[in-house]
């Protein structure tokens, strides 16, 4: 078939957009299979430790060799506890009771990595293993909360391109229409995930103050997808939605802090992963749920950037629209801006 024929057969922006298809299909595979393809190992995971110093400085070198562990030389057990409250450790070896304390909700790898290590015949310590932060009884595991940071995600992303191909135009007309786009995100992720929240609520039994993390988390996250979905898509068609399914969807997923936490992960998820929407908020409500003396502070403004830059960009081009606009106006009236503002 000649390609004049093939091109009247199937369109160009057909054949563009099944080959940007092939390229996200392939970035998700790379992405995923170089996950699970390289074995989890911990990379300086901080551990509290609590004893005499000449002890912990001997253990400390055990721990440490390699990098995989990083000890915090801890002179009580409630200052070690402190640590891990705050997340600037997930466990606490005690020599002084011979206990190690974990935490599962900050990591399910750390308690398991620990006491095969304390409890191998190499180790002249014994020690007896505690959590003390499981997971909730209707979420024992990580999944849960997984799977819920997720909802946001492929609800906010296909909200995105509906929102932006089933308005009257692709993309803004003036800073008013902009701000009516804005209003509609806005709104729409907030309902979205008070939603989710609900149903949250209901299935996994969080409630309370847990309920309303995760409704603020999810309204950032919701918005961050939606607003950067159908800025792309307004800025450059249908394609633009790979701007946000590239590297919210399909790189944050497996990047996420949940199950496995970010320093248990290879080096492109360790590394960019705490700058990705998704493990920002996936992070985010772990803390606030579970660890409320942590700091939000990254998390935060990751989604704050994520969200804002998006939403300026539509008010960008709601201006350049109203702008030419006038500006075509004022070339066939030969009026000028003033005149044209008082005839509208």
């Amino acid at each position: 078939m000649k390609s004049p024929a093939l091109t009247r057969a199937i369109p160009p922006a057909v054949l563009v957009g099944l080959l940007g298809g092939l390229v996200a299909t392939l970035f998700w595979v790379f992405v995923t299979t170089e996950g699970s393809a390289v074995p989890q190992k911990p990379h300086h995971v901080p551990v509290a430790m609590v004893g005499p110093a000449p002890a912990v400085a001997q253990v400390a070198r055990g721990l440490q060799r390699g990098g995989a562990f990083r000890v915090i030389p801890t002179p009580t057990e409630a200052s070690a506890f402190h640590l891990v409250q705050s997340r600037k450790a997930d466990a606490i070896v005690n020599l002084n009771t011979r206990q190690i304390q974990t935490a599962q909700v900050a990591s399910t790898l750390t308690p398991i990595a620990l006491q095969q290590i304390f409890s191998s015949p190499q180790s002249a310590l014994h020690l007896t293993a505690s959590d003390i932060k499981p997971y909730t009884s209707g979420d024992p595991t990580p999944l849960g909360l997984f799977f819920v940071t997720m909802s946001f995600v492929l609800g906010g992303i296909p909200a995105g391109v509906a929102f932006a191909m089933m308005m009257k135009n692709r993309r803004p007309t003036s800073l008013s229409d902009a701000g009516v786009w804005v209003g509609a995100i806005v709104a729409y992720s907030v309902l979205q995930a008070l939603l989710i929240a609900v149903l949250a609520e209901t299935v996994l039994g969080y409630e309370g103050h847990q309920f309303l993390i995760i409704w603020g988390w999810g309204s950032l996250l919701s918005a961050a997808c939606m607003a950067t979905t159908a800025a792309g898509i307004a800025a450059f068609g249908i394609a633009g939605a790979l701007i946000s399914a590239l590297p919210i969807l399909f790189f944050g997923v497996p990047a996420a802090p949940v199950p496995s936490p970010w320093n248990w992960e290879s080096g492109i998820f360790r590394t960019l992963g705490p700058f990705d929407p998704f493990g920002a908020t996936a992070n985010g409500m772990r803390n606030g749920i579970f660890f409320r003396s942590a700091s939000q502070a990254q998390n935060i403004w990751v989604l704050v950037v994520w969200t804002v830059i998006p939403l300026l960009a539509l008010a960008v081009l709601g201006w350049r629209s109203q702008r030419a606009r006038l500006a075509t106006v004022e070339s066939a009236t030969g009026l000028g801006p003033v005149e044209l503002e008082r005839a509208a």
